[in-house]
């Protein structure tokens, strides 16, 4: 069995633990606040966080007993909150969370409804947004076509966010994948 070492890994690692938490906090979207004083015990709980739904019983008594070693309670409460909700409630509240086969799931069924959005023709475009807004502001309400295109719109949107945010992640991943370990 070889030994990993930074050399190995294709991208640059934070080196400091504050380097660390930075880069976590940035992942998973936890306020800096919280991590004001954290230190390498923190790191290990926000790794445990995100590998928590993926680990057997016996690892998650771990990662538990590791978070709960928390010193600052807030943070505590936000790591056993997400720990709960990616792996009981809603796995996709955390794209970090997903498993690789979950993602491509994410990715095709987005591509796949914006496909079918461009097919339908419920794109939106600056002429027929000021269009609308010319409209409005003509009649002084918005009628029930233009919510309904104003939700269409947001829907659309929102997909090709989330689209995007899936494929950052799978970027993301697929840079481990050409280390010689994975």
């Amino acid at each position: 069995m070889s030994t990993v070492t930074i050399k190995d890994i294709p991208y640059r690692l934070p080196k400091t633990t504050r380097e660390q938490l930075t880069k976590l906090a940035k992942i998973t979207s936890i306020p800096n606040n919280l991590l004001v004083g954290a230190g390498e015990k923190e790191v290990e709980a926000i790794c445990y966080m995100i590998l928590y739904r993926h680990l057997s019983q016996h690892l998650r008594i771990k990662a538990m007993t590791s978070i709960r070693s928390v010193k600052k309670r807030a943070l505590m409460g936000e790591l056993i909150k997400r720990v709960l909700d990616t792996t009981f409630v809603n796995p996709q509240w955390g794209i970090w969370s997903l498993t690789n086969s979950e993602l491509n799931a994410d990715i095709e069924l987005h591509t796949h409804l914006t496909s079918i959005a461009g097919t339908l023709g419920f794109g939106a475009s600056v002429s027929s947004g000021k269009d609308m807004l010319n409209k409005i502001k003509r009649e002084k309400t918005i009628s029930r076509k233009n919510w309904i295109t104003l939700i269409i719109w947001g829907c659309i949107y929102f997909n090709i966010r989330e689209l995007k945010k899936a494929t950052k992640e799978k970027d993301h991943r697929s840079t481990l994948n050409t280390s010689r370990f994975f």
